[in-house]
């Protein structure tokens, strides 16, 4: 992708975008880190093209600081517990079932907390469609899910687990992984992940947790 993306800036520019998307791949081949660029490397592709490749490099950082100022970092998610508090304490004292959707990004931030359905004091209405709509929107790396139930039962139900069950799936189809679904009420959280009810997509319908 960023190499089609290079390609079409400087043919828009009026340059040689085969020639020049080449040389940009000799200098940053897949996977590079852009925040790590060091001063010769920088110098040294400038000096093959100078003006086109300085309003790349400019484009590019300009890109970056955009992204990083939409998508401020709430918290890390690479701990559950850390999640599970932070729903906990969002959603746990709600009188009204809602779901909401954790947008994490490649270092595993939680870089978008969104409501997406709001339910009655019983249930929520969910579209796994409306949920991947908005993370492929966001351009997140992963997602994880959350919803309260107000009734203060941290059991989750059958369609909750059937719920779970078809994002996980869709989530490795679409290379959009589903990293946890947390249940909170007022005083808990409960994390299907720390349960092991999302290792390989195997989510028991038929037994309740404890």
């Amino acid at each position: 992708m960023m190499k089609n993306q290079v390609f079409n800036f400087y043919e828009a520019i009026g340059e040689d975008g085969q020639k020049n998307s080449e040389i940009f791949q000799l200098y940053f081949p897949e996977k590079y880190l852009f925040w790590e660029l060091d001063y010769e490397t920088k110098a040294d592709f400038i000096a093959e093209n100078p003006g086109p490749n300085r309003a790349l490099l400019i484009a590019m950082h300009l890109g970056v600081t955009f992204a990083s100022e939409r998508r401020p970092i709430l918290l890390s998610a690479r701990h559950s517990n850390m999640v599970g508090a932070f729903a906990k304490e969002k959603l746990g004292p709600l009188k009204q079932e809602q779901l909401f959707l954790a947008l994490l990004n490649t270092q595993l931030d939680v870089i978008g907390w969104e409501v997406v359905f709001v339910g009655t004091l019983t249930e929520v209405a969910a579209s796994p469609r409306e949920i991947f709509q908005r993370a492929l929107l966001a351009n997140a790396y992963a997602i994880i899910i959350a919803h309260n139930h107000p009734s203060g039962n941290l059991r989750p139900s059958v369609q909750d687990k059937q719920f779970t069950k078809r994002l996980y799936c869709l989530g490795q189809d679409l290379n959009l992984p589903l990293l946890d679904a947390f249940i909170v009420t007022k005083d808990g959280y409960w994390s299907m992940q720390e349960n092991g009810q999302l290792l390989g997509g195997e989510i028991d319908e038929a037994t309740d947790f404890v």
